[in-house]
């Protein structure tokens, strides 16, 4: 006969307190841990009344969570009949592989969800702007069809940046699949030499940063997205990232030997208009600014794709931010810098020694030049 997985079992008279183990051979569940007595007492108190239902029924088969010892409780399938004496009998399997299907099939869901906004609303409204300009451009002349032209232009570029970053959010959302041993300082450097290149914003390591566990390209997109939110928010309101005056001359001068303008390493920075800082935090590091931070009432929403106070803004960066965090099973969360402005905490980050052998780390950035724990 076939061998069934999963632990046979009975249940005297269908009660859900009472467990019988007829035969164990399902070497992914601690048997001896399983309550003979008190089932439904070891059963999470969420899913008792589930349970008592489910053994009610023809045929049982319900997925519950049980406590086993002291870890984290269990989740168990439990599939069964009644027989003829009325008893339940059946199997008790584990249950991770599938309720982790079930929570990525939902996740799958949200975020075509999230597509199917994205296309609906905020993809329909500047498609409607172009539509509109182009067919006002036939009925105009020189300048003024020009002028029209212009804002369809625009219309279309905003368009591709939606659709860029909506595609980001999508690819963000997979699991980590290799990951290496990298100098985090290293990616800061990198990120910084993409985002802060052309702003009048000075990047400060606060900390000798350690080697971390991680994909190095997602991280990177991490520090960029965190990089560009930190200057769009806090540079002058009267002029734009990349056009804050100061940058020209300070590169003219030849303050910035990497093109990563406005870096410093120790001391308080001088002639920017916002400080970007990195450090060591509890379980990971930070990134923080000085800028005017983020009102307590938005900082549970400042994930949530589409969220932004910014005109020109998609609202995708820190969504995007919070998926490469959990796709490396870390978690992000912001607050209120210092200096008043907001600091992003990153926790429950791999910390390699930093005397780790550098040859096993992926130490540089091949198109940047940048690399190792230190700035010439």
């Amino acid at each position: 006969m076939e061998r069934r997985p999963g632990v046979a079992y009975r249940r005297p008279d269908g009660d859900p307190s009472r467990f019988v183990v007829e035969a164990a051979g399902e070497p992914r569940l601690d048997v001896d841990a399983l309550p003979r007595t008190g089932w439904l007492e070891a059963t999470a108190e969420a899913d008792r009344e589930r349970l008592r239902s489910a053994l009610d029924e023809e045929p049982v088969d319900v997925t519950y969570r049980l406590a086993l010892g002291d870890d984290d409780p269990t989740w168990v399938r439990e599939c069964g009949r009644l027989d003829g004496s009325g008893d339940v009998v059946g199997y008790l399997l584990p249950a991770s592989e599938r309720v982790e299907r079930r929570r990525r099939l939902e996740r799958q869901r949200e975020r075509l969800e999230e597509f199917a906004s994205v296309v609906s609303h905020d993809l329909r409204n500047p498609l409607s702007v172009a539509v509109g300009n182009v067919e006002l451009a036939r009925e105009f002349e020189g300048e003024a069809a020009d002028e029209r032209l212009d804002r369809a232009h625009d219309a279309l570029d905003w368009m591709d940046d939606l659709i860029s970053d909506l595609l980001a959010l999508a690819r963000e959302g997979r699991s980590v699949e290799e990951t290496a041993t990298v100098d985090l300082r290293s990616v800061v450097d990198a990120a910084w030499h993409t985002a802060g290149s052309g702003s009048d914003a000075t990047l400060v390591v606060e900390d000798s940063l350690p080697w971390v566990e991680c994909d190095r390209s997602r991280l990177r997109q991490a520090l960029e997205n965190l990089f560009r939110n930190a200057i769009e928010h806090g540079a002058p309101d009267d002029c734009s990232p990349g056009e804050v005056p100061g940058t020209a001359e300070r590169d003219a001068e030849g303050d910035d030997p990497t093109g990563a303008s406005g870096s410093a390493e120790d001391g308080e920075p001088t002639g920017a208009s916002l400080r970007v800082s990195v450090g060591v935090g509890p379980e990971g590091f930070y990134v923080a600014d000085d800028g005017s931070g983020i009102d307590p009432s938005e900082r549970e929403s400042v994930f949530e794709p589409g969220h932004t106070s910014a005109d020109d803004g998609t609202g995708f960066g820190l969504a995007i931010v919070e998926r490469i965090a959990e796709a490396h099973g870390w978690t992000v969360s912001v607050t209120e810098s210092r200096a008043g402005g907001a600091r992003f905490e990153f926790h429950g980050i791999d910390v390699v020694d930093e005397d780790a052998d550098p040859t096993e780390a992926d130490g540089g950035d091949a198109a940047t030049g940048l690399g190792g724990s230190s700035r010439e």
